[in-house]
């Protein structure tokens, strides 16, 4: 669990005078940077690209090839040939939302405190939606200089659905990050104790399942490591080919490992229409060839011992209750079991909206549906929450009553063992 620490202003020194910009001028400064740097860096990656290939074409289509990936990371569907796709390797907008959220702790150290006009948590409310906004209308504005789609009336569509879910995005980043770097989240944590253990609680579920769903990403990737490369030299991408592939890849890794946390809740996720990638067994049809589908399991029924990796969803649920309740340290079975199935919740619902934002449409026709299957949406939740319930109160009963013969363990004795201190 990362910990929060509070920004102290310090005095300014002699000479030096006090903040005097309002938090709402600094946070569309930051968004607008962090825009304009990502549209850059996406820019240049695709001209030098152009120079080192020598492709046909003037240096200005290298530079809209260039603003055309860099609307897709934000969500809007780019259209190759006659193929839509719109799905989004998450890895940039990950960089992305962590460079907006360590700016944050720029904007409030370099803000006044509070606003003259609104109370504090209303400006930096106010503050989170106009860089968002800012945000947002730069993404539209790209989005319609460089035409993003080629079919008639498709590009408002594209331009409007990349602006809303960047705009979305940035708000609850630069919201959250407004949060923290200004202090609130310790001072609400410790006037409501239950929130914050809710959330920490939740957070360490989230964690846990991305880590066992990595840890089984990496042991796959490793049983199956001669199809990934056989798939790679089949497509002889050349040098250049080579390097942008494993790029692609690297930047899809966070989608691999979601479309695997999908795998272990139970209803798996789709690789086309009619496919369906679960432990209760594989159906696929005809693939793209690309590196990281050589990962995936044989078709036909799985073996024996696949299924016990649906016991991740349960561990870390079991882990969310368990640490909400140790943060709080609430006394009853109840109220143990209420605390632990919020954090359960919480835990279940953040894993849902990043398993619902890893798929989309790669290609035409049935590679249209990619993604985790709703269902494993819902499971995902349910098993979550009755785990961390059921971990909250088991904790609980350890900790509190036990048979006079079952000694307490000694890791139960040992406060913050499941917070990381300064």
């Amino acid at each position: 669990m990362v910990v929060v620490h509070d920004i102290e202003r310090s005095a300014p020194a002699d000479g030096e005078s006090s903040p005097t910009r309002p938090l709402t001028v600094s946070t569309c400064l930051l968004t607008a940077a962090v825009a304009g740097a990502g549209l850059t860096v996406a820019a240049g990656i695709a001209v030098l690209s152009y120079l080192v290939t020598g492709a046909d074409g003037a240096s200005s289509d290298a530079v809209r090839t260039g603003a055309l990936v860099w609307m897709g990371l934000h969500g809007g569907s780019l259209s190759v040939s006659s193929a839509t796709v719109s799905l989004v390797p998450l890895l940039v907008p990950l960089l992305i939302g962590l460079v907006l959220w360590r700016g944050c702790r720029w904007a409030v150290a370099t803000s006044v405190a509070t606003s003259r006009l609104l109370p504090a948590g209303l400006s930096t409310t106010a503050a989170a939606l106009a860089g968002a906004t800012c945000y947002a209308v730069i993404v539209a504005l790209v989005g319609w200089g460089v035409e993003i789609s080629s079919v008639p009336g498709a590009v408002d569509i594209a331009v409007l659905r990349a602006a809303g879910l960047s705009f979305v995005a940035a708000a609850a980043t630069v919201g959250v990050g407004l949060f923290v770097a200004a202090g609130s989240w310790a001072e609400l944590a410790e006037r409501r104790p239950p929130v914050g253990a809710v959330v920490r609680g939740a957070a360490a579920g989230v964690q846990a399942m991305l880590a066992l769903s990595a840890l089984t990403l990496v042991v796959a990737t490793a049983w199956r490591a001669g199809q990934v490369l056989t798939i790679g030299a089949d497509l002889e991408p050349g040098i250049a080919g080579a390097v942008g592939l494993v790029l692609l890849s690297v930047c899809t890794l966070p989608n691999a490992v979601l479309w695997t946390a999908a795998y272990l809740v139970g209803p798996g996720f789709a690789v086309g229409a009619g496919t369906v990638v679960s432990p209760d067994g594989v159906l696929l049809g005809a693939l793209p060839a690309y590196p990281l589908f050589g990962t995936l399991p044989a078709p036909g029924p799985p073996g024996g011992w696949l299924s016990l990796l649906t016991v991740a969803p349960v561990l870390a649920g079991a882990l969310a209750g368990v640490v909400a309740v140790r943060e709080l340290g609430t006394a009853g079975w109840w109220r143990q079991a209420l605390h632990g199935g919020a954090a359960g919740v919480c835990a279940g619902l953040s894993l849902t909206l990043l398993l619902f934002a890893s798929g989309g449409s790669i290609g035409p026709g049935r590679m249209e549906q990619t993604g985790p299957l709703p269902a494993a949406l819902l499971v995902g939740v349910l098993t979550v929450a009755v785990a961390a319930s059921a971990g909250a109160v088991a904790y609980g009963a350890l900790c509190g009553w036990r048979p006079g013969w079952l000694p307490r363990p000694r890791w139960t004795h040992r406060p913050g063992w499941f917070r990381r201190t300064a």
